[in-house]
């Protein structure tokens, strides 16, 4: 089997073997493409930057999939909504998302993704208080990424008030929620 291709995360062996076809991997990641979309489009549209279940979904993804499926998931995603599929909120799509407000929560999405996906199979996914550490350390770097892009257009003191303030209080809500779910997925089925 091709190592780039394998999947190290509990849904390898909850879904398929390890010999795996290529299909099968595939229809993991389109999976998750699904649904992280669908997470795009439970939003209550604030400005610039609306709350979505996006960030906590990459989360969720990283954790579940694993670093490399689930980055590839988070890149599969992207390029989709680059291609102008409408799989950021609103039913949006285009290029244009990566040159405006919320370009890098968008590409923060990624080392999010990876991070979160490589701390959960070294271990950090099997109790919901480590899990929860992980979930704020992925949300850090969504939100590091997001508010020094925006800070480039509005200046950091008003990228804070309107890219991470309004989120203070529901994205730990939504990581602690994800954190009671996350080590359920690895344990041994």
């Amino acid at each position: 089997m091709n190592p780039t291709l394998s999947l190290s995360s509990p849904f390898q062996s909850i879904f398929w073997s390890k010999e795996s076809s290529f299909l099968h991997r595939a229809s993991l990641i389109l999976a998750g493409v699904f649904l992280l979309a669908f997470a795009s489009q439970l939003s209550i549209p604030l400005q610039p930057v609306p709350l979505t279940f996006q960030s906590v979904t990459v989360i969720l993804i990283g954790m579940t999939y694993g670093a490399r499926c689930g980055a590839a998931v988070v890149a599969a995603y992207l390029i989709a909504g680059a291609c102008g599929l409408p799989v950021f909120a609103d039913h949006s799509g285009g290029i244009q998302h990566f040159f405006g407000p919320t370009a890098g929560y968008l590409i923060g999405f990624l080392p999010a993704a990876y991070i979160s996906g490589y701390l959960a199979q070294k271990g950090w996914a099997k109790s919901i208080i480590r899990s929860f550490m992980v979930a704020l350390l992925g949300a850090s770097v969504i939100f590091l990424c997001g508010l020094s892009v925006l800070s480039l257009s509005i200046g950091w003191d008003k990228a804070i008030a309107v890219g991470l303030m309004p989120f203070i209080i529901s994205e730990p809500i939504k990581l602690a929620a994800a954190s009671f779910i996350i080590p359920h997925c690895w344990k041994k089925p």
